[in-house]
């Protein structure tokens, strides 16, 4: 398939990128010019372009469908100006839709689960809520994806990507303590990113247009399991400190999806089958060189 991919130096854009085109797919790779550096990217083929500037409205043409990874994907920043999340998540969107319903294209919105919670927990899920009523609004064939918590390579804590995983896995290998606020216990649902590509493909292969899925491993695990998994596949050893204390409005929470979600068709791997292919991919990443490793 011909695709455009948004966001193609952030790391889920990165990915994306990279597996699609290992499958033989003709993938245009659109980055926002200024974008974080990131080692992973520098040696990708990339077209210079904000996904909400309108000349980006005339790089769709010739594509069947529009990946959109472009965004901001950061809760705490969200908070900080919601107007530029509200814009990054929702303006872009109805700029690309408008470019795939004069082009014939299709858009993949890549949503959060936390789109499904009303009210919306913080701005971040607000903004991302409004990029799906972009999506049902308008009349070019869309599908949104609601995705859990998904994380592997090119999620990089070193280079400024947040999640918890990438988080834990960085201190791990640092030989650092991993430090989690809040509740321990609330839960998410962690997704591999070579597994979530697989079914994205799969949608776009289909062309179910005209829905909205969630995409995830199916299984809840508190954080403190997650950490154990990290320390595990690190092979460090470090200590997991439970400091407890308040956190921002939506992160203190607990995210499953509901069980009559409709599905993105995906095969998850185990939790700790991924945790460990990802931290073997950290350690050969250039930002690993030269700290406390096993």
């Amino acid at each position: 398939m011909r695709l455009l991919v948004t966001g193609a130096t952030g790391y889920l854009g990165w990915r994306a990128t990279v597996l699609l085109r290992e499958r033989g797919h003709a993938v245009t790779a659109l980055a926002r010019p200024g974008a974080r550096d990131r080692a992973a990217a520098r040696t990708l083929d990339t077209v210079a372009c904000d996904a909400g500037d309108p000349t980006a409205r005339d790089l769709v043409a010739g594509h069947e469908a529009v990946l959109h990874f472009a965004g901001l994907p950061d809760p705490a920043r969200a908070r900080e100006d919601p107007a530029a999340a509200v814009r990054a998540n929702a303006g872009t969107t109805l700029n690309l839709l408008e470019a795939c319903a004069h082009h014939g294209a299709a858009l993949v919105y890549p949503s959060s689960v936390r789109a499904a919670v009303e009210p919306a927990p913080d701005p971040y899920a607000a903004s991302k809520r409004l990029g799906e009523e972009a999506c049902r609004l308008h009349a070019a064939p869309t599908t949104v994806v609601r995705l859990a918590s998904v994380f592997g390579p090119g999620q990089v804590a070193w280079e400024g990507a947040t999640g918890a995983i990438a988080a834990f896995a960085a201190r791990a290998l640092e030989g650092r303590p991993i430090v989690i606020p809040g509740r321990p216990d609330r839960t998410r649902d962690f997704l591999y990113v070579d597994d979530l590509v697989e079914g994205l493909e799969r949608l776009l292969c289909a062309g179910a247009w005209g829905t909205v899925l969630t995409a995830a491993s199916g299984v809840s695990t508190p954080l403190a399991e997650a950490a154990q998994a990290a320390r595990d596949a690190a092979g460090t050893g470090v200590e997991i400190e439970l400091p407890g204390g308040d956190l921002p409005a939506g992160e203190n929470e607990s995210y499953a999806p509901s069980a009559t979600d409709r599905r993105l068709p995906l095969t998850a791997r185990p939790l700790q089958e991924a945790v460990t292919a990802y931290v073997d991919w950290l350690r050969r990443h250039p930002a690993a060189q030269g700290r406390a490793q096993a």
